[in-house]
């Protein structure tokens, strides 16, 4: 026997699941229909080794080499991890989540953040992409946090955001290669950063430059490796 007990957050398509204890706690609930969830799209290789954006073999895209070819930014992050293609469904998801502050849909992408991390990134210390404290206020939670406690281990504020750069997706590749500015500052222990492997975790690998300048901090204090686990390839 079925209920109907929830709407798709997506199509608003009513929702039905097995009577049970576990269907009572919201956030066991599914958050998207089926047909909403098959709609996302996998990233899987053959991809760029480096960034995870789609390639015909698996290599270092053009971008990445890019990157570890200048100076100030080579060396800088280790990998990211993205889990699905930034298409048009994926967009419009995401901007449900984020700008309208529907903060349950990021238990869509629960499992697969643990999975991931289970399998590539086990024994690294997530850490959020922190919000200046204005768009912090403006927006009302940290997208990249709530997305960091789907993981099996807690995660570390030890990053704060001290300049809002605005979307690194709006300069120029030029641009981005010859901005200095140091968005992140560090706070806490530096002990327990040192040595170890720190994942920044975001929605949105889009240039991959919010995510290299995170790192610097982190590094700094003494950390073996900085890699990325992100929830969407832009």
């Amino acid at each position: 026997m079925k209920i109907v007990y929830n709407r798709c957050r997506q199509c608003l398509h009513p929702l039905s699941a097995n009577i049970s204890w576990e269907a009572l706690f919201s956030w066991q609930q599914k958050k998207l229909c089926d047909e909403c969830q098959g709609k996302l799209k996998s990233l899987k290789a053959p991809w760029c080794l480096y960034c995870s954006r789609p390639m015909v073999r698996n290599e270092c895209c053009a971008d990445c080499r890019r990157w570890e070819r200048t100076r100030h930014w080579s060396g800088l992050l280790a990998r990211n991890i993205s889990l699905f293609s930034y298409d048009g469904h994926l967009q419009e998801v995401i901007s449900t989540y984020k700008y309208r502050g529907d903060v349950a849909l990021a238990h869509v992408f629960t499992e697969t953040l643990k999975r991931t991390y289970r399998k590539k990134f086990k024994g690294a210390i997530p850490v959020p992409i922190p919000l200046s404290q204005e768009r912090l206020l403006e927006r009302g939670f940290n997208q990249a946090a709530v997305l960091a406690e789907q993981l099996p281990v807690a995660y570390s504020a030890c990053l704060v955001r001290v300049v809002d750069e605005g979307k690194q997706s709006k300069q120029t590749r030029r641009g981005r290669l010859h901005s200095h500015a140091r968005p992140f500052s560090f706070q806490g222990d530096a002990a327990r950063v040192a040595g170890k492997h720190m994942l920044l975790i975001d929605d949105i690998y889009t240039t991959g430059t919010t995510l290299r300048k995170a790192a610097v901090p982190l590094l700094e204090q003494g950390a073996k490796q900085v890699s990325a686990l992100t929830v969407a390839r832009g």
